[in-house]
């Protein structure tokens, strides 16, 4: 009698596994619309129902409905905190032997994306040796570049007017400009009564440029404020297209506008 007895309790068990399995088969072969937002039951919170149908289907090397959901999330919560550490790493990878020919001129930070409200990846010392990429697409007062520290690179985005070329930096060079001049352009030279500057074809340009010491305190270039250095230059980078471009700047003291200067900028003879 004891053995009819267990011989019916397995034979209810593996047919209530077995409608269990075709159902949720079943409901996962056809297309759900507004799929309710998957949660986590964990063990200790569930019903005694639900984890004897967990047990079952475990015995049957499945996963029940509300593992199956556990297990979901899990992969989902690792997937995230995989990109946001991609994000930080900002492309990280050995520098080899790049030649890097720019350098900050400023201590200054390397953002993630081309706006100072977003991420800081890294803060750089004055001298920082970069690799310049690109300007960027959205915002051309922002650079693309790659941040040499020790023996690797990591990307980011920093301010143009903190990059400057190597052999263009101007550290301990003495700059003598004129009282009447007030603001020198140094290089590229210019041309027609200092209207006019010719470069070979388009793409990034660096100028730099002088101001008669304690006449000048505050640079600003089509509207963007650039740094003074000690020795009294500047330096101003920019992408310049082959429709040329304009360049407006203005010197000022406490304040107050006391020059202006302004020239254009043609590609080609």
């Amino acid at each position: 009698m004891k053995n009819k007895i267990l011989s019916l309790a397995i034979t209810l068990i593996l047919l209530s596994s077995t409608i269990i399995i075709f159902n949720t088969d079943k409901a996962n072969a056809h297309k759900v619309k507004n799929h309710k937002p998957t949660i986590c039951i964990l063990e200790k919170d569930r019903s005694e129902g639900q984890k004897t149908s967990c047990k079952i289907a475990r015995f049957w090397h499945r996963l029940c409905k509300l593992d199956s959901d556990c297990a979901l999330l899990k992969i989902e919560e690792q997937e995230g905190k995989i990109e946001d550490l991609e994000d930080k790493l900002g492309g990280v990878a050995e520098c080899g032997d790049i030649p890097f020919n720019h350098k900050t001129n400023k201590k200054t930070k390397v953002y993630q994306k081309a706006s100072s409200k977003s991420e800081v990846l890294s803060e750089v010392k004055k001298g920082t040796e970069l690799l310049f990429i690109s300007p960027s697409t959205q915002n051309e007062n922002w650079y693309y570049v790659k941040v040499k520290k020790e023996n690797s690179c990591a990307d980011g985005y920093i301010k143009a007017k903190y990059v400057v070329k190597k052999e263009e930096a101007t550290d301990d060079v003495v700059v003598e400009v004129k009282k009447a001049e007030l603001i020198k352009i140094l290089k590229p030279k210019l041309k027609k009564n200092g209207k006019l500057m010719i470069i070979d074809a388009e793409g990034t340009l660096s100028i730099t440029g002088a101001v008669t010491e304690d006449k000048i305190d505050e640079i600003l270039i089509n509207e963007e404020e650039e740094v003074i250095n000690d020795d009294n230059t500047f330096t101003y980078l920019l992408f310049v297209s082959s429709e040329g471009a304009e360049i407006r700047i203005i010197g000022k003291n406490n304040g107050e506008v006391v020059k202006e200067l302004s020239f254009k900028i043609k590609v080609g003879k």
